[in-house]
C-alpha cells in the first residue's frame, strides 16, 4: 500500500460556515487566498464557485483555462484586468466573463485587497489543481511564486487547468518538459487530507 504524501503548506484546511463546508487554500508565498463553496453534481458540465483573495500590489500574470468560462465579480478592492490584450478597471460590483482560452491576467490597483467572487464552468478539476499547487513549502517556489516543473506535474494529473496564453502544439511541448523535469527531480504531489478546523481561519 503506498503511503499519503505531505503537504508541507500548513495553510490549507476545510472548516464549517453557517452550517456549509468549505476548503480554504493560502499559497505559501504569492499573496492568494482561495476559498471553495461548491462541489458540482457534475464538474463536467456543472460551475464551480469560489472566492479569490489577491493582496495589496499584487499581480496575477497572463494565463488562460483553456477548458473553462472563468466569470468573476468585484466583492471588495480595485482591480486592473487584461482580457485579451484590452484593459478592465475594474471596481466592486464589476462583472467580467472571459471565454475558455482566452488570455487574461489581473493586478491589484489601490491601498485595498482585492475579493473575487468567481465561477469557473465547467468545475472539471479546478479545485484539485489549485490544492496541489499550493501545497508545496515556502522555499519550494521561485521568484515569482511559481515552481514550473511541479506545476508541469500537477497539469499532467489534473489537466492544464492553468496554462500559458498560447495553446496547441507550443502548450503540449512546454507541459511535456516541465513534467519530465519534475519527474527528474523526484517531486511529488501532496496528497494527504486536509485539516478539518472550527471558525473561520486557520488556527495561529
Amino acid at each position: 500500500m503506498s503511503q499519503s504524501v505531505p503537504r508541507k503548506n500548513g495553510r490549507q484546511w476545510v472548516e464549517s460556515r453557517g452550517g456549509r463546508e468549505v476548503t480554504v487554500t493560502e499559497h505559501p508565498v504569492r499573496a492568494e487566498r482561495v476559498t471553495f463553496y461548491n462541489e458540482p453534481d457534475d464538474p463536467a458540465v456543472g460551475p464551480l464557485t469560489l472566492t479569490f483573495s489577491l493582496g495589496v500590489g499584487h499581480e496575477v500574470g497572463v494565463h488562460a483555462h483553456p477548458k473553462q468560462t472563468e466569470t468573476i465579480s468585484v466583492n471588495e478592492g480595485r482591480l486592473r484586468a487584461t482580457v485579451d490584450g484590452i484593459e478592465h478597471a475594474l471596481e466592486v460590483g464589476d462583472t467580467v466573463t472571459i471565454d475558455p482560452g482566452t488570455p487574461h491576467g489581473y493586478e491589484v490597483v489601490g491601498d485595498d485587497e482585492v475579493v473575487l467572487a468567481v465561477s469557473m464552468t465547467p468545475g472539471l478539476a479546478f479545485k484539485e489543481f489549485v490544492l496541489a499547487e499550493h501545497a508545496l513549502a515556502p522555499e519550494d517556489y521561485g521568484d515569482h511564486g511559481l515552481n514550473l516543473p511541479y506545476l508541469g506535474l500537477v497539469s499532467r494529473r489534473y489537466g492544464p487547468m492553468i496554462a500559458p496564453p498560447q495553446s496547441g502544439l507550443r502548450l503540449t511541448l512546454l507541459l511535456g518538459a516541465f513534467t519530465a523535469v519534475g519527474r527528474a527531480k523526484r517531486l511529488r504531489i501532496p496528497d494527504e487530507p486536509l485539516p478539518v478546523r472550527d471558525g473561520d481561519g486557520p488556527e495561529t
